[in-house]
């Protein structure tokens, strides 16, 4: 006789996960990044803030400041197949001497936070005095976000879309030999194609490095992670005259290229993006400012190819407990502790006109949809000089190299400045190194974490 003990174990776990999502119990929040945009220390201050928490430092989280918030500490993750975020680490970097920023996470990643609080009142305070909210922050490269889009396109039309971007100005000059090279390969061999494919992925590592592009694609070019070196990966876009469904080579290229949406994309999809009940971009407006117009353009089309990409729906009690979807979306502008505070509602507007018309149909489907400012470790201070003319608000702080700096850092424009601006002049928001004397428990500094974890937790926490 088979033992019924097991399923009845399976069968009791999955209706406590289907009670925990019933009392807004569980709460899985995504949270990726475009290029270089400080996500590592976005989620390690995220840690730092809840598991440190203080009225002090947060001012602005609701529950805190009413008291109700008991306790916060990291627990054992539910994914044992995914990678723990290496909070430790980041830690480690940022206290040591000469501080470091941490090192980017390079594919999937997960921590679970259990946060002890009691219910303000409704149906949850006549159940208990006090709940636990177990939080799922999962880190994940932006890079991966780009490819959703690859699900609405075939491979003559992707074709289409790179060769047009990668023959324009300033991308052309780094991207020339390669169009060069793939024009000369005609036959389907093997190791020929895999090395066309190799070099497609070293341009796109060059032109996010050199030329701040940001609309690379495939995502696990750049981070291939378990796939290197596989057949998978060995694709590349033909130049759109050369795409023949007749010949060898546009077969073989055509059949990865669905390999790759059918078995990378789609299961990323449908086992991490999918389960997500809130998302987080991080974006990084000052660097694409500081590239130039073509590379401010490029982010604000991927922004909004991202957008087409999320499956939204406000979060009723059915949707929760049987199939999550994205209920509030955060676009975080990050770094602006590298600005003085007067252009804080310059950097916010720019953030929300790159998104352009798809942040009004993102509301119009019913999710809620924000654009924050903030710095996730603050590392300038702000103070003023008088130039003779006035007072002239400057940031001090630290450069790269260590050596004290104190800096005007320019305005930010409330929108893409014209194209006549450009050749005029430009940008230059120099990056900082992390502030000094951070400690393991101590406090954190940073501008807005407060606002930015009511925005995550609030509404579960009453």
């Amino acid at each position: 006789m088979v033992s019924l003990t097991p399923h009845l174990k399976r069968f009791g776990k999955q209706l406590e996960q289907i009670a925990y999502r019933g009392l807004d119990q569980h709460l899985r929040i995504g949270i990726t990044g475009l290029s270089r945009a400080g996500k590592t220390a976005l989620i390690t201050s995220i840690v730092h803030q809840l598991t440190h928490a203080n009225r002090q430092q947060l001012p602005m989280w609701q529950a805190l400041a009413q008291g109700r918030v008991l306790g916060v500490q990291r627990v054992p993750q539910p994914d044992l197949t995914m990678l723990p975020f290496d909070y430790d680490g980041a830690m480690t970097a940022l206290t040591s001497n000469p501080p470091q920023w941490p090192e980017s996470t390079r594919g999937l990643a997960e921590i679970r936070l259990a946060i002890r609080f009691a219910p303000q009142g409704g149906i949850k305070r006549q159940l208990a005095d006090h709940l636990t909210l177990y939080l799922d922050l999962v880190d994940y490269p932006g890079e991966w976000l780009l490819d959703l889009p690859l699900l609405e396109l075939d491979y003559g039309s992707w074709c289409q879309q790179q060769w047009q971007w990668l023959e324009q100005q300033p991308w052309l000059e780094v991207s020339q030999r390669w169009l060069q090279l793939s024009q000369q390969q005609s036959g389907a061999d093997e190791t020929q194609v895999a090395e066309v494919a190799q070099h497609y992925s070293k341009l796109l590592q060059q032109l996010r490095l050199e030329q701040g592009a940001t609309f690379l694609q495939p995502g696990r070019a750049l981070l291939p992670g378990d796939l290197e070196g596989t057949p998978i990966l060995a694709f590349y876009p033909q130049q759109p005259q050369q795409v023949d469904q007749n010949s060898a080579l546009t077969q073989m290229l055509t059949q990865r290229f669905e390999a790759y949406k059918e078995q990378v994309v789609k299961p990323f999809y449908r086992n991490h993006f999918s389960k997500f009940d809130r998302q987080l971009v991080l974006i990084d407006s000052l660097a694409a400012l500081n590239h130039g117009r073509a590379q401010v353009e490029q982010m604000s089309q991927s922004l909004q190819g991202v957008l087409q990409s999320f499956h939204y729906g406000p979060g009723s009690l059915l949707r929760r407990m049987l199939s999550p979807r994205i209920d509030k979306l955060l676009f975080v502008a990050g770094k602006a502790d590298h600005i003085s505070i007067d252009q804080h509602t310059n950097l916010l507007a720019l953030t929300d006109s790159l998104m352009g018309a798809s942040g009004k149909r993102i509301r119009f489907s019913g999710a809620q949809s924000e654009s924050m400012v903030l710095s996730a470790i603050r590392a300038s201070e702000p103070g003023q000089v008088d130039d003779g003319s006035g007072p002239v608000a400057v940031i001090r702080g630290f450069d790269q190299q260590q050596n004290r700096v104190m800096r005007f850092p320019g305005e930010v424009p409330r929108q893409l400045p014209p194209e006549h601006f450009w050749r005029q002049q430009g940008f230059d928001f120099t990056p900082l190194a992390p502030p000094r004397e951070l400690t393991v428990d101590g406090p954190m500094p940073h501008m807005r974490m407060d606002h930015l974890i009511d925005w995550m937790l609030g509404d579960k926490l009453s």
